[in-house]
């Protein structure tokens, strides 16, 4: 074994991690206010701008799993540094697309080597840090979501308008590649090589098997959610992905009794921490996630505001995210355990109530400061569930198993925000379709998508049950260095 440097070594280690992880969740949420500038510079069809945003989405959210089990047989850090260069490369390509069809094979790539990067992070969390030192390097991770959320729609408009040496658009992908260069360069440096003491196979039917089944499943949930009517086919292909997910199960259950290398130990799922977890992140992320998506369209379709307009209202919410998420991890989970996710459930559904009055009397002179109090209240919620629930959801999950664990909570937090984004989308589309975009109907759709919002955190509530009711913290109980591989 050997370990990291605690202090200022360690630290910088963690902002290199940290970063690439924002530059993944970043480009999704970066790019939905640049398509129709995208759109004017290559003659993209509506079909084509809804593939820009899916394509990354989907490679990323089939890939999770196999990106994970490279990591633990490469090592966690060649694997990341590998990923965030053809990250870096694959963003380059995207800023010297030609055409669309370029565009959306260069997301693709994208995708794919995301799903080789992002695993490895919280893989790296859980090595460099014991249990009780968690709450920290947990915290600003989970932070990231909302902060991403808040500032693609800010970041969007502000570096198309800055139009760099005529870059346009295409500075949005521009600027992944001095950022990724920079992440790539310091993991070489501070982060340990680190993988399985008994390095597994990759097992390549699991990987074919298991990619069908969440292709199966992520594309319904994408390509039909737009337009606001759920196609017979969609419901199709979701039920082929289920039972090729659960052939996938059984095949994977098989394996490890031989004593072979499965993807996914199911072993694993023994551990109440990790079952309970997913479950609760899955319940909790639906909701979320697709809110989003349907305040952006309340902001900027219904009251009218501009993109950079309706991206600054939710910066309260990323302020909220983050500064709860830090306490919530650092000081109430170690005092009051899950009840600290409990309580962040309850902040966000009464949020989510309070915007559903002002959205059901909205008006086009509705703002900023009518949506203070609920946005500020949401993120607060927010906050003190994202990191927590991370921490609860792999305290069990033994350190071989790190890239396992760390992968299967990613691939339920992409899979949920699939399923958000296509529920909350085709619920809040069929209640404005053929009828007039103005405040007064999309205020009501919004109303009675928070009311769903609401009821969906009320379930994810009662499922904490099944939560363990403390984090470990035990420095033992978890490796502090890495081997060296």
């Amino acid at each position: 074994m050997s370990s990291l440097p605690p202090g200022r070594t360690r630290t910088l280690a963690l902002t290199a991690i940290l970063l690439a992880a924002f530059i993944d969740l970043i480009d999704v949420t970066i790019l939905t206010v640049t398509l129709p500038s995208i759109q004017a510079d290559l003659g993209a069809s509506p079909a084509q701008l809804q593939w820009m945003l899916s394509a990354y989405t989907l490679a990323l959210g089939a890939g999770l799993i196999s990106g994970a089990r490279l990591g633990d047989i490469a090592g966690h850090r060649r694997v990341f540094v590998a990923g965030v260069l053809g990250f870096t490369a694959a963003s380059a390509l995207c800023a010297l697309a030609l055409n669309p069809g370029m565009l959306i094979a260069s997301r693709v790539a994208q995708g794919l080597f995301a799903a080789a990067m992002v695993p490895q992070v919280l893989a790296q969390i859980q090595l460099l840090y014991a249990p009780h030192e968690r709450g920290g390097p947990m915290a600003g991770f989970a932070s990231l979501t909302g902060l991403a959320a808040t500032l693609g729609p800010i970041l969007g408009p502000a570096l198309t308008e800055a139009d760099l040496a005529g870059t346009g658009w295409r500075l949005v992908f521009w600027v992944n590649v001095p950022l990724g260069l920079a992440t790539a360069y310091a993991s070489i440096r501070l982060l340990p090589e680190s993988r399985a003491e008994t390095p597994p196979r990759l097992d390549l039917p699991g990987v074919l098997v298991s990619t069908a089944g969440l292709l199966l499943l992520l594309y319904p949930l994408i390509a039909a959610s737009d337009g606001g009517r759920w196609p017979g086919w969609a419901t199709g292909c979701l039920l082929a992905g289920g039972a090729v997910l659960v052939a996938f199960v059984l095949r994977q259950r098989r394996a490890e009794r031989a004593g072979g290398s499965p993807l996914v130990a199911m072993s694993l799922f023994r551990h109440r921490s990790l079952a309970g977890g997913l479950l609760v992140q899955l319940l909790f992320s639906v909701p979320v996630m697709g809110f989003f998506m349907v305040m952006m369209q309340f902001l900027q379709v219904g009251v009218g505001m501009a993109p950079l307009e309706a991206g600054l209202t939710l910066v309260p919410w990323s302020i909220s995210v983050a500064v709860l998420a830090a306490l919530g991890a650092a000081v109430l989970l170690p005092r009051i355990g899950r009840l600290t996710v409990r309580a962040g459930l309850v902040v966000l559904a009464l949020a989510l109530l309070l915007m559903a009055r002002t959205a059901a009397g909205a008006t086009p002179d509705t703002g900023f400061l009518d949506l203070l109090p609920s946005v500020a209240l949401g993120g607060a919620g927010m906050g003190l569930v994202v990191a927590p629930i991370i921490q609860l959801t792999l305290t069990d999950v033994p350190p071989e198993h790190a890239g396992s664990g760390s992968a299967l909570f990613n691939t339920v937090t992409q899979l949920a925000a699939a399923v958000g984004v296509a529920a909350m989308g085709t619920f809040f589309f069929a209640r404005t379709h053929d009828l007039a975009p103005d405040v007064r109907t999309v205020g009501d759709a919004f109303h009675d998508t928070l009311l769903l919002a609401t009821a969906l955190l009320a379930v994810a509530l009662a499922a904490t049950t099944l939560l363990p009711r403390h984090a470990a913290r035990a420095p033992e109980a978890a490796t502090t260095g890495a081997a060296t591989g």
